[in-house]
Formats: C-alpha cells, structure tokens, sequence
C-alpha cells in the first residue's frame, strides 16, 4: 500500500516537474492560451484526426528534385515542367489536403495546469504514468552509469554508450506498450549509407512535437548516437539526466560560447564515430509545417564530410500538441509517420548547397498539410 502511494505521488510530482519546464522555457505556449486552471470537456478539436496512407510522391516529382535528367535539358517546355514538378513536391498545395486536416478529433475531458495553459488529457494521464513508472528504473539505471564513470573516470564505455542503451530500451517498452510507435519507411537507405560509408552519420529531422524525441530516438536503433537538444531540455525531470549521463550535445541558443562549443563536441563525437541527430529548425513548429534551417548544425557534418540522412516525421504533433504534456492519443490509430530518405554526401559542397538538399529531401515526403507554405525561407542565420 504505502510503494502504491509513493509511486502515486512520484508521477505527480514529475508531472508537475514537467509542467513547470514547459512553463519555465520560453515560448512554449502562446499567449492566448494561458489561462485558469479548470476541467475541460471538448466537443471537437483541430488537433486533427485518423488520416488515410500517406500519398507518395510521384516519380516525375522525385527525379525532378533529386534528380538530372542524364543530359543537357534543350527545350524551356521540359525546364517548366520539371521546375513545376519540384515545387508540387515540395510546398503545400491549396487544392490538396490530408485527412488529419479535414476530420475532427475529440481528446476528451482534460485538465489544464494554471498559467502555464498546458493541458492532460485521460490517455496522457495514463501514458504519464506508464512513463514515469518505467522511468524510475530508467533512472536508476543512469545514476548506475554515472556511478561506472566516476569510478573507472571515464575509462569505461568512453562515448557513453550504455545510457543510450538504457534510454532505448525505456523508450521501445513504452513506445510499444501504449500504441505509440510510428510507421517506419526507408529503413534501406539506412543500412545503405552505413554500408557504403562505413562511418558515422548526421540524422536530421524537422521538429513540430516533443513525440519527435522518443520517435527518433527509438528508430534510429541501438547505433550510438548524440543528440543536439536545448539546455531548456534540461528542466525537465528524467530526461535532463539522461541527457547529461549519455553526453548527448545541449546548446544554449543565447551564448556564442555555448555554440562553439557544440560545434567543437558535435565534430569530434563524428570524428570518433559516434552518429549525429538534430532537428535545425532549432524549435518547434507551430503549425507542423516544416519551417526554415538554422545552419549551425550542417557545418559539423561538412567538417567530417559525413553524410546527412533526411528524417521526415509526418503526425506526431497530431499525437502530442504544443498545448499538451503527453500524448492524447495512440501514434498507430493515424498513423505518425517517419521516413529516412537517401543519404546525402557533404563533401566538397557549400553549406547553401547542403542544406538546400536536405530541406527538400524533408519537403518532399511531408503529407500535405505539413508541407511548408510557398515562400517559407530554406535558412536563417
């Protein structure tokens, strides 16, 4: 009875531990959304709803956008066509829509934390718990870590390769425990790039939902890898220790100093073998739409001339909102969707050119109403 009510008032305290680190991070809900606590029952929400498969893009797009056509192209008619073939693929349509956009969904009674204007609804609250539960042993597992490196300083598992491991398997139980693992494409390309490269990659994926996290983590495999998160992501209980004990790459987006620094850590962590994950829009989107690149990133991968490997999520801000703590619904029932492209060589190429090319692989495989607006910037400083 009383481990029932210490576990109880454990996942409280997280949950409260979490609301407060979306409170305390800047930006994270808009203005308009702040408001009283209270208990909420919707009729309809625009969170979205069960989509149909995803469409695939046509192979007169891809080859236009990825593509040559094998010789000088003569004719202005062809350059036409296949100029309008790659914007088709790449921006968002106003005739064209997706079912996520068009059907309501209803999350249900849910309860929003005060100022803060985060919201829980029954599926988060019980995903909450399952995490949390599971993450006490994760974090046990951790402080083991940590313990293993303080005593053999450091000596032992040099690129923090066990807490990835640990961190893998808290994330796959509870992935697939509460219906939440995405619809995984392009599984070849991975094995591709490390066969023909042999080394390390930089896995980067557009960002709209904190789901991107556990999606991308669990789907990249039990490769070691790096991620470059925010500090902000260090307010948040369980996670910032996992962050620290892994060596994973945070950033300071305020601090030149804490940018170099990053870039220092991310080169040698590629120059060591260890893989790359980073989302360059440097936060999430608003929308879901993908937005424009910060460059900081790619310039790690062109210093090592390590391939890029594009990683388009589709739905997981349909999962989880901006304005929720957890999930509100099951990943399977849209489903969320994730996509490595082909592998894209850095070597001898500008970053413009770089970055370009992975913005567009990205684009490319977004559904519909992800797609970026026409006249989004690729970059920003």
């Amino acid at each position: 009875m009383k481990a029932s009510a210490l576990l109880t008032a454990a996942a409280v305290a997280c949950m409260l531990g979490v609301a407060f680190a979306y409170q305390a991070s800047p930006g994270t809900v808009p203005p308009a959304a702040r408001r009283t606590s209270s208990l909420h029952m919707s009729a309809s929400s625009s969170i979205g709803a069960i989509p149909q498969s995803q469409i695939s893009k046509t192979a007169a797009a891809r080859r236009a956008l990825f593509g040559s056509c094998g010789g000088q192209c003569h004719h202005t008619l062809s350059t036409s066509l296949n100029a309008a073939a790659s914007a088709a693929a790449i921006y968002h349509s106003p005739d064209e829509s997706d079912d996520a956009e068009t059907k309501p969904f209803n999350p249900g009674p849910y309860y929003e934390f005060g100022s803060s204007g985060l919201k829980l609804n029954w599926f988060g609250a019980i995903y909450g718990t399952v995490a949390i539960t599971l993450g006490i042993i994760w974090y046990a597992s951790l402080c083991a870590c940590q313990l293993m490196y303080l005593i053999t300083r450091g000596k032992v598992d040099k690129y923090r390769r066990v807490p990835i491991a640990f961190s893998q398997i808290w994330a796959t139980t509870l992935m697939n425990l509460m219906g939440c693992t995405p619809k995984v494409t392009g599984m070849e390309n991975i094995k591709k790039v490390f066969k023909e490269n042999g080394g390390p990659v930089m896995f980067v994926a557009n960002h709209c939902s904190w789901m991107d996290i556990p999606f991308v983590g669990v789907n990249v495999g039990w490769r070691n890898y790096k991620i470059i998160a925010k500090e902000e992501l260090l307010k948040v209980p369980i996670l910032s220790k996992s962050l620290t004990t892994a060596g994973h790459v945070m950033l300071d987006r305020s601090s030149r100093r804490s940018q170099f620094n990053a870039y220092k850590k991310g080169v040698q962590y590629l120059k060591d073998g260890v893989n790359l994950v980073t989302f360059p829009e440097g936060t999430r989107s608003r929308d879901g739409r993908l937005g424009s690149f910060k460059k900081g990133a790619f310039k790690m991968a062109e210093a090592v001339n390590a391939p890029i490997v594009p990683m388009t999520i589709g739905y997981a801000h349909k999962v989880q909102p901006l304005d929720f703590i957890f999930p509100v619904r099951r990943s399977r029932s849209i489903p969320a969707t994730i996509h490595f492209g082909e592998a894209i060589d850095t070597s001898g190429k500008k970053d413009e050119e770089v970055m370009e090319a992975v913005w567009n692989g990205i684009a490319a495989d977004l559904p519909e109403s992800q797609k970026p607006l026409e006249g989004t910037p690729k970059a920003v400083n």
